[in-house]
């Protein structure tokens, strides 16, 4: 019986070339298109910005496959990139989780600055009416972008990082990598604007790191990148089109988003859970065997 490692791991091809290669073309390519974002280039560069990640990982994949002289099959290739079925409570989970530690740093926020919640004195259920269709329905056109970096970020690295050391470290080592990719926009572009350039950088790391152990977390118990394709779609959805909208302030960013005190406690809360969850995983699979 296969334990959830060799289940996640199966398939995938991370040989050293593949994986430097994979390595090279995200680092270059993306400060490429980052470079282009920063200097005014269009909006349309973010999607294909995002979509770096999965092409760095399918030419990889692909380089694995030649070199290996392996027999092509579209479904093992595609099963190699994460991209496998996976049962509904974990794209549930995926939706709430991200709920859990962004509304209630907002709803601290929201409760400490009334004055800068669009809806003070509103009655909830028009609250609600507003907010909750949006919530919803703007997932759905998030995850064609965020499935662009989780195919490279959980549906190729952490397992190839995972085969060199253990799932913990590769959960921090990818969820550092994630957070640093982001940095050139934050340092220079108007990503995340609203704090100084000596805050937000510090913080979005610290607030991105542990979002990305829980990403990669579920896509090790689900041995899907589905779950982490929508958990990144409701947060970005969640934080940038529905919370952050109604929100006001020239102080929120200390608080709240990417870079708020408030997201990285509730963040890192969520993401030590989620280890020993793992660890304890892990433990009854060695009691199995």
């Amino acid at each position: 019986m296969k334990t959830n490692i060799e289940k996640y791991i199966i398939g995938t091809r991370y040989d050293n070339k593949a994986l430097i290669t994979f390595f090279a073309l995200v680092i270059i390519l993306s400060l490429a298109a980052e470079a282009f974002i920063v200097n005014g280039g269009p909006r349309w560069m973010y999607f294909v910005l995002m979509w770096v990640p999965a092409f760095s990982a399918i030419f990889a994949s692909a380089v694995s496959l030649k070199k290996n002289k392996e027999k092509f099959s579209l479904k093992n290739f595609i099963s190699g990139l994460g991209i496998r079925k996976c049962r509904i409570r974990y794209i549930l989970l995926a939706v709430l989780i991200p709920m859990i530690y962004l509304l209630i740093p907002y709803m601290i926020y929201w409760k400490t600055h009334p004055e800068n919640f669009g809806y003070t004195g509103v009655a909830l259920q028009v609250v609600l009416k507003d907010c909750l269709p949006m919530m919803v329905i703007g997932i759905f056109p998030n995850i064609i972008s965020a499935m662009g970096e989780e195919i490279g970020w959980r549906g190729y690295m952490l397992p190839a990082l995972t085969k060199r050391s253990n799932l913990v470290k590769a959960l921090i080592v990818t969820g550092l990598f994630w957070a640093c990719w982001h940095l050139p926009l934050l340092a220079f572009g108007d990503y995340m604007a609203g704090a100084p350039v000596w805050y937000k950088l510090p913080a979005f790391v610290l607030c991105i790191l542990p979002v990305g152990i829980i990403i990669g977390g579920l896509t090790y118990m689900s041995n899907s990148v589905w779950p982490a394709a929508f958990l990144h779609a409701a947060h970005n959805n969640f934080d940038q089109a529905v919370f952050g909208v109604i929100t006001r302030g020239d102080d929120m960013m200390y608080y709240v988003s990417e870079t708020g005190l408030l997201t990285i406690i509730c963040a890192w809360v969520i993401a030590i859970i989620m280890i020993v969850k793992i660890k304890d995983i892990a433990a009854k699979e060695e009691n199995r065997i």
